[in-house]
């Protein structure tokens, strides 16, 4: 079975939501805002993710989180997250998050976005599987110590997440951001199959060839 992939672009930071599909089982990746309009994809879809999955713990991608899970039909998904960026949601998340928005000067965003997020069901780490499907984890730090892509080798498929963007790749500014560890991340993603599909958390989709081909 190949895959179905739906995406929109939510908050003021467009970012996207990616709902997915597959073999059996579904999962959304990074509710970061307007959880009305993901609950309206979803219902549009017929699809009812079992897990939500975050590339990595900043607001512009978690925060439409509680509002989701309160007006969720049927039964909750488990969220899931690695295990060095668990600490941006649950009881440490208002102060995490807080630190890195002041650390960017960005304030206005925290008081925007912020709303207390629930903690992680799920840890992640390099080379977990996305249970019942065909996806697993890259660890990519840089953008953030927990940043994540999710990999698909059948589909030739990669949710990159901030690591990775069409003409850029993650800001690291921020005080949980290391530039020399992207670099790395983007060495590691360079050695995938220059036709793999990459779905980054901000713009157009693009492949690994256009951003990281020789």
């Amino acid at each position: 079975m190949s895959i179905r992939l739906e995406t929109i672009q939510v908050g003021p930071l467009g970012e996207n939501v990616y709902l997915v599909q597959s073999d059996d089982t579904a999962f959304l990746v990074d509710p970061g805002d307007e959880a009305e309009r993901i609950l309206d994809l979803l219902y549009t879809s017929g699809i009812c993710p079992q897990f939500i999955v975050l590339t990595h713990g900043h607001l512009d991608h978690s925060s439409g989180l509680p509002k989701l899970l309160k007006q969720w039909k049927g039964r909750l998904p488990r969220i899931a997250i690695h295990s060095l960026d668990a600490p941006y949601l649950g009881a440490a998340g208002e102060a995490t998050n807080r630190r890195l928005f002041e650390g960017l000067n960005a304030l206005s965003y925290f008081r925007y976005a912020w709303k207390a997020l629930p903690e992680p069901d799920i840890l992640l780490n390099e080379g977990d599987a996305i249970p019942a499907t065909n996806f697993s984890v890259l660890h990519t730090p840089g953008h953030s110590a927990g940043s994540i892509c999710l990999y698909s080798p059948r589909d030739s498929v990669l949710i990159s997440g901030d690591t990775l963007f069409r003409d850029g790749i993650g800001r690291t500014d921020g005080v949980d951001s290391d530039y020399r560890a992207l670099r790395e991340s983007l060495r590691k993603l360079s050695k995938l199959p220059p036709e793999t599909r990459v779905y980054p958390g901000h713009g157009e989709a693009t492949t690994i060839g256009e951003e990281l081909g020789t």
